[in-house]
């Protein structure tokens, strides 16, 4: 049951943003009564603790194996990119907005959780991708980590990028082709442009 609640609370709060939704709500959903709910979550802000948590676990995972599984670095970074720039487009803006507002000592582990994720993955790619020569090899690869992980973390602040609060996506999409033009290599780009060619996804 409490996997039950958890994936219909994440539908719901994904969709119409965490403010929307009540536990009467939710509970009407499930078909079960809010007593039971409360079995299992004692307040509402314990059960977006709990989507949040898992929602980043299960993606780091993916995106885990999608890194093992590439050809290369520049299959690994795209993939992942697209993965990312996915779910995007499937939270409602409120629901990140919300949260950071109303939510804050959910907002500040999110942030923990994504620092540290960016932190390792990013650091293997760019290693991965300078060996690989698909990288520059004049990069360097911890500021390169840096910058990159400092625009994701920021990329909510609707003062530095307003149009995050309707459009998180168009940021992102922006800012990937941003990042592969500054480090990749020529051989680098053209990989990437010949993976992004059927989808489109990062435009120039």
């Amino acid at each position: 049951m409490k996997d039950s609640i958890i994936s219909k609370a994440t539908k719901l709060f994904f969709k119409r943003g965490v403010r929307s939704v009540t536990l009467d709500e939710l509970s009407s959903e499930l078909g079960i009564s809010k007593k039971t709910l409360y079995q299992y979550f004692s307040n509402k802000e314990e059960l977006i603790n709990e989507v949040v948590t898992r929602f980043m676990k299960q993606n780091t995972t993916i995106i885990e194996e999608i890194m093992v599984s590439a050809n290369n670095s520049i299959e690994g970074f795209y993939q992942t990119a697209h993965h990312v720039y996915m779910i995007f487009n499937s939270i409602s803006p409120a629901t990140i907005f919300e949260i950071k507002k109303y939510y804050p000592a959910i907002w500040k582990k999110l942030q923990g959780f994504k620092k540290k994720s960016i932190e390792k993955l990013t650091m293997i790619n760019l290693k991965k991708g300078i060996e690989e020569g698909l990288y520059r090899s004049d990069i360097k690869p911890d500021m390169v980590m840096r910058f990159y992980m400092t625009v994701l973390l920021n990329m909510n602040d609707e003062e530095l990028f307003p149009e995050t609060l309707h459009n998180p996506g168009k940021i992102y999409q922006g800012f990937i082709h941003y990042h592969i033009r500054s480090i990749a290599t020529e051989k680098g780009y053209r990989l990437f442009k010949e993976l992004n060619q059927s989808k489109i996804i990062f435009q120039a």
